[in-house]
């Protein structure tokens, strides 16, 4: 066979393909008999799809030789015990997701060119992994961890750990000594925040702690000096400690699906803030100190219940998307013209009943305004060279019979240069 790289390859040597064989028969007449009908059907024919895959795999592993095997894809196979893959040293990546794999052998971990592990959506309790310098990546979302497996040690270069969609209730004390570790997901997981917590998560530049009903955070959460992005969305959160404000690095936070009332007046002092997303909360006004906020890029105030924007909303000199739709917003202010590199605006789902001459905003390239209470048809949005996107559907437009068949030319004109118009 010619000396080539194979990337797609999944590993099973011929016992073990006895093994996977042998799960033909894993779901009972008994347990069969309980589910609905359909879903019957659904299993067993994921099932044989299954077996042909690992069919095909098979045969296709059989004619390689392992030193020419770049990367292991075994996914959706419904395996139960992992494969041996000690003889495979070339491997860069392993798949091994959508699996039935309780337990993880240290095996996994013997190539010393091995850069990621996926092993998402098993039901895996206990891993292991012999020691491994060259893994910068892993996934264990959407098993049975109860804990951060302690396993993880054994990869001291190790940047990505992403371990979403678990049982976890802490961060244990060993990943403050990840030296390299600076990116962890932990969404939707059952974390219980200390301090200790935060001063274990020290070297963390990407945070993602969402959906783990947060009812609030620990008061030194301001020493997390090199976070760049946080998202504390799906929370409980109704307010943040003032130590935010130290939060020197942080260009990204997300607090989406929380149960805000008022932005904190400590978010508005983040240095370096450039986006701030609060959709989904329980907004009823913006505060003023909101206007200091000049690095701000992308603001997402959608599905509150604002009624008004601030005046000094027009020193965000920066903003380039603006998403204030679902709310109860009567006025537009003039000065948001003055906004001029803004290219995404959404103030649609609102009870605006006039809107400024939006034309003259330079960047501006999306529009939605749908579902308000304009009766005067902004012509001059149609006119704007730059134009990609608008929707202005669902208004009560005050339109003669002639306006209405200007309109639908100048549609179809506007459709055959790529601009998306709905109406």
């Amino acid at each position: 066979m010619r000396a080539c790289k194979f990337i797609l390859i999944f590993i099973v040597s011929t016992a073990f393909s006895m093994v996977l064989r042998s799960q033909e028969t894993k779901i009972t007449p008994a347990q069969l008999a309980k589910m609905d009908t359909s879903f019957q059907a659904w299993m067993r024919e994921r099932h044989q799809a299954a077996i042909l895959k690992r069919d095909a795999f098979f045969k296709e592993l059989n004619q390689a030789d392992p030193d020419t095997i770049t990367q292991l894809s075994f996914t959706g196979m419904d395996i139960e015990i992992f494969p041996d893959l000690e003889k495979y040293n070339q491997i860069t990546r392993i798949n091994v997701s959508d699996n039935q794999l309780k337990k993880v052998p240290a095996t996994i971990s013997y190539s010393r060119h091995l850069k990621s592990i996926v092993l998402t959506n098993n039901q895996i309790k206990s891993i292991r992994f012999k020691k491994n310098d060259s893994v910068i990546s892993l996934n264990l979302s959407e098993n049975n961890l109860k804990r951060i497996p302690r396993a993880i040690k054994k990869l001291p270069n190790l940047k990505v750990l992403t371990i979403n969609n678990n049982r976890i209730k802490r961060i244990p004390r060993w990943v403050g000594s990840m030296q390299s570790l600076n990116d962890l997901d932990v969404n939707y997981n059952c974390l219980k925040l200390t301090k200790a917590s935060i001063r274990r998560l020290k070297n963390m530049e990407i945070l993602q702690m969402g959906g783990n009903h947060l009812t609030r955070l620990p008061e030194n959460v301001g020493d997390l000096k090199k976070v760049k992005k946080l998202n504390l969305g799906k929370n409980q959160l109704t307010d943040v400690p003032a130590s935010v404000t130290q939060l020197d690095s942080l260009n990204t936070l997300i607090l989406y699906s929380n149960h805000f009332k008022n932005i904190p007046v400590a978010v508005t002092q983040i240095p370096q803030l450039q986006e701030l997303d609060l959709y989904y909360n329980e907004l009823q006004y913006v505060p003023r100190e909101l206007g200091n906020m000049t690095h701000l890029k992308r603001l997402y105030l959608a599905f509150n219940q604002l009624k008004e924007l601030p005046d000094t909303m027009r020193n965000l000199k920066d903003l380039t998307f603006l998403y204030v739709h679902h709310n109860q917003i009567a006025y537009i202010p003039q000065w948001i013209n003055t906004l001029s590199n803004i290219e995404i605006l959404d103030i649609s789902y609102n009870q605006l009943f006039e809107i400024p001459d939006l034309s003259v905003m330079p960047a501006l390239n999306e529009i939605d305004i749908q579902s308000n209470q304009i009766a005067y048809f902004p012509w001059t949005l149609l006119e704007k060279p730059n134009l990609k996107f608008l929707i202005v559907k669902d208004n009560p437009f005050i339109l003669s019979k002639q306006e209405v068949k200007q309109l639908e030319k100048l549609t179809e004109e506007l459709q055959t240069r790529g601009v998306i118009v709905r109406n």
